[in-house]
Formats: structure tokens, C-alpha cells, sequence
């Protein structure tokens, strides 16, 4: 007799129907008040040899709560978003905290960024205890034009880059 047994989903199948591994509904990408929230992957910066570029190609502007890297990109894709915060931020729950609260300025004022522009952020040590989302989206809202004109200025340097025509050997063949 066997029906004391419950019948198990494995967890792919699960998470295919859009259940948590408990049985109830997914959480993921869901706000305290249910509602969906999502922050795709395209928008996001997810690779070491990205977050590399943009530090050395990118433009530097200093914030009161943060260093923001800004690197054009060829395309005209949405802004994308990469956040590193040191050891020195805090412990493992305030360094994720203030990537959550990052994300969530970006993904909320997604409208006043640039296209082509690729973001890292690393937040400073000295907000660590007092990081907000208001005051985040207060003082980005003030540098907002200070980001796009830096934004401008590297897709146009990044355009005539790839307009100009190749110098030097075909080939890569030395004289």
C-alpha cells in the first residue's frame, strides 16, 4: 500500500511550473508586496572580461555614495548595470544590501540613463551603515546629466574610433 506516499516534483520540473522547491510559488525577482520585478539579464554587466573593459576604458565620475564607471558600447542597447563592493564595505549582508539597493535605483530610473552605455558602481565605504534608496535616487537624479554628457562623449570618441580607418601593416606584419 502505497498511498501513504506523496507524489514528488523534482526541482526542474518544479521550477518549469514555477514552483519554489517547497511546492509554493516562486519568489524570485518579487517584491514584499508580490508584485514582479524583474532585472533581466541583459541588463546587467556578468562577466569579469566586461567589468575589466569597462574599468579600463570607461570614464570615472565621482559620487557622495559612490565611484560609477561609464564605458560606450557599439550597440544601442539598454544601459547595463555591474556593482562591485570590497570586503571593506562591510560584512556579506551589507555588501549584498548595497547591491540590491543599486540594482533597484537602476532598474527604477532605467529612463534617465543612456543607450550603449555599460555602468559599474562600486559604492563607498563611507555610506556603508547609511545607504538609501532615496537618497540614491536623489543624488543620481542631480548627476544625471553629468552621466549622460560623460555617456555622449565616449560613444562619440568609441564612433570615431570605429569610423577611422585602420593605420598601420595589413595583416599585423612587421617592417
Amino acid at each position: 500500500d502505497r498511498g501513504h506516499l506523496q507524489e514528488v516534483t523534482p526541482p526542474a520540473a518544479a521550477r518549469a511550473a514555477g514552483l519554489a522547491h517547497a511546492g509554493g510559488p516562486s519568489r524570485e525577482g518579487t517584491l514584499k508586496d508580490g508584485s514582479a520585478q524583474l532585472f533581466p539579464k541583459n541588463r546587467r554587466v556578468r562577466k569579469r572580461a566586461e567589468f575589466l573593459r569597462i574599468q579600463e576604458t570607461g570614464s570615472r565620475v565621482t559620487l557622495p555614495s559612490a565611484i560609477v564607471l561609464i564605458s560606450a558600447r557599439l550597440d544601442d542597447g539598454p544601459a547595463r548595470l555591474g556593482v562591485t563592493v570590497t570586503r571593506k564595505f562591510g560584512n556579506a549582508v551589507a555588501r549584498n544590501r548595497a547591491k540590491r539597493v543599486f540594482r533597484e535605483l537602476f532598474r527604477r530610473s532605467s529612463g534617465l540613463l543612456p543607450l550603449g552605455v555599460d555602468f559599474v558602481v562600486i559604492p563607498k565605504t563611507s555610506v556603508a551603515g547609511t545607504l538609501t534608496l532615496s537618497r540614491l535616487r536623489e543624488e543620481w537624479s542631480r548627476a544625471s546629466g553629468l552621466l549622460g554628457a560623460r555617456a555622449d562623449s565616449l560613444r562619440r570618441a568609441l564612433a570615431n574610433v570605429a569610423a577611422s580607418p585602420q593605420t598601420g601593416n595589413p595583416r599585423g606584419h612587421r617592417r
